[in-house]
């Protein structure tokens, strides 16, 4: 083999072999994907105020899917988790917009005046 071929051979295996890595190595994932999942564990386990805790604040932070969830979380909350969840006004209307889903309305909610009477403070 000549030196010329040699040399470009050589030179060949460089450069693809300082590429190489490059190809076959994936991306880390990023740290709102990990704490989103850690959001998403948390709300398989059934550990509910936990899980809508972690998607507010990543919603508020600007995430999508968590923006997504805490939303369906806050508008299911009575009916699917027997509680209200907590948030304002203009949380609803940040998160409604990155999902791309109309605002909700708050709405008030009246519970019964409890059976057994109110003790005075009076002394």
């Amino acid at each position: 083999m000549s030196t010329t071929a040699f040399k470009f051979l050589a030179a060949a295996f460089v450069v693809f072999g300082c590429h190489a890595p490059a190809t076959f190595a994936q991306p880390a994932p990023s740290v709102s994907y990990r704490l989103h999942a850690n959001a998403v564990a948390s709300f398989r386990q059934a550990r509910f105020p936990e899980a809508y805790g972690r998607l507010i604040q990543l919603a508020d932070a600007g995430h999508t899917p968590s923006a997504e969830l805490a939303l369906w979380m806050y508008l299911n909350g009575p009916s699917l988790f027997g509680r209200d969840w907590d948030s304002t006004p203009e949380q609803l209307s940040a998160w409604a917009q990155l999902a791309r889903q109309p605002a909700p309305t708050m709405v008030a909610r009246v519970y019964p005046n409890s059976l057994v009477p109110v003790v005075s403070r009076s002394r």
